[in-house]
């Protein structure tokens, strides 16, 4: 693990578990990924991704690959998004182990991360008031 990861997972109390452990709040044994991240976006956005999921109502369990990456591509997609107070109350109100399972039950048509980027997206959109295109008839 990087200095640079080590010191954001101090910062935010998570903990780094070996994959045959059963992970408990605020554990993770994500580190690929968020050392990917990490390379590709940088501290800052990690750091948000990683505060979206443990700073929120009941989503400390959530610190799993699919997740992770799922709320790193809406805020790479929305970054305004993550920029108000909103940010945070939104996710309060998304359970994401329930996006996680509804996520899993159709990974044979489409992968869990891009199901629950989807499922977020729909969510949070009614908080950011995303504006539609008016439909061309």
């Amino acid at each position: 693990m990087t200095p640079v990861l080590a010191s954001i997972l101090s910062d935010l109390e998570i903990e780094v578990v070996d994959m045959r452990v059963r992970r408990g709040p605020g554990q993770t044994c994500a580190t690929q990924t968020m050392e990917r991240i990490l390379a590709e976006h940088g501290a800052q956005h990690l750091t948000i991704v990683l505060r979206s999921i443990v700073e929120t109502e009941n989503n400390k369990m959530e610190l799993v690959a699919p997740t992770i990456w799922a709320v790193s591509d809406i805020i790479l997609a929305h970054p305004s998004w993550c920029a108000t107070t909103a940010w945070l109350d939104a996710m309060d109100a998304i359970d994401l182990s329930d996006l996680r399972e509804r996520a899993k039950a159709n990974r044979q048509a489409v992968k869990a991360r891009q199901a629950m980027a989807t499922m977020l997206f729909e969510k949070l959109r009614e908080t950011f008031a995303l504006e539609t295109q008016p439909r061309l008839v």
